[in-house]
């Protein structure tokens, strides 16, 4: 299994790369295949080598929320070592194939090569950085939506059905918001206890 092209592990000894691949296993699957659930024991982390997938959460009312989509190269579960369970969904998107790593094999990876754990913590940052951004952004774009939704409480309209309609929708978006708001927001705490984690592990 060839591990060079996973983002999370490019430079690294090639020694290192075929100790870790000994200790991965591969998993092929359909498209629209669900790998991971919200809520479930994370004890794995998940590289992709082939195909897509989208990672979501599921709303009061059972809406599907994306919050990203990952490529082949790039990987996902890596919050299982600050979190005993999965924040969030993960389904293919593409016929994928994956290569899987338990959590015990994990960590003794990123004791024996410290290069590892310290690219994961700039993974880390950046999505952090994003996460700043994105939130700024949708803090503007809410205040907005609210503005929209007063105006149209206040507003005496022809049709008060498609009024209706235009003001559950914008309220469906704010509640998507929130729900993106607080997945990014326990990611935050994730970041920060495996930061933690890694600094003490590379030492």
């Amino acid at each position: 299994m060839d591990l060079s092209k996973i983002k999370l592990l490019e430079g690294l000894p090639e020694a290192a790369l075929r100790a870790l691949a000994e200790k991965t296993a591969r998993r092929e699957l359909p498209a629209d295949s669900i790998i991971v659930r919200e809520g479930e024991v994370a004890d794995s982390l998940y590289l992709i080598l082939k195909g897509s997938v989208k990672v979501y959460l599921r709303d009061e009312n059972g809406a599907e929320v994306i919050l990203a989509t990952k490529r082949a190269g790039e990987y996902f579960g890596e919050m299982m070592l600050g979190n005993p369970t999965r924040s969030a969904s993960v389904a293919a998107l593409e016929p994928c194939e994956l290569g899987v790593i338990a959590r015990e094999d994990f960590t003794a990876f990123l004791r024996a090569y410290p290069e590892a754990p310290l690219r994961l913590i700039g993974d880390l940052a950046s999505i952090s950085r994003d996460m700043n951004i994105r939130a700024r952004e949708e803090h503007t774009t809410r205040d907005i939506l609210r503005r929209y939704v007063d105006e149209l409480d206040g507003r005496k309209a022809p049709s008060v059905r498609r009024w209706e309609y235009a003001k559950r929708a914008v309220l469906g978006l704010l509640l998507a918001f929130a729900v993106l708001q607080f997945y990014f927001s326990d990611v935050m705490l994730q970041m920060l206890a495996l930061g933690h984690t890694t600094v003490f592990v590379g030492h």
